[in-house]
């Protein structure tokens, strides 16, 4: 992996144990679902701007 930068994220405390939970019960750590997350968001809307349609 390429050097890795941190990015904070706030929640509201009721997000927050929701995302733990969903992380817990299906084994992602937080960290790699949010940047798994935050990559298929941009690569979505790099789709939409070059061809006006959504993936």
């Amino acid at each position: 992996m390429s050097e890795a930068v941190r990015v904070q994220v706030l929640m509201r405390p009721a997000e927050a144990e929701r995302f733990e939970r969903y992380c817990a019960q299906r084994g992602h750590k937080k960290s790699t679902l949010i940047a798994r997350l935050i990559r298929d968001h941009l690569d979505r809307e790099e789709t939409v701007r070059i061809t006006g349609r959504k993936k």
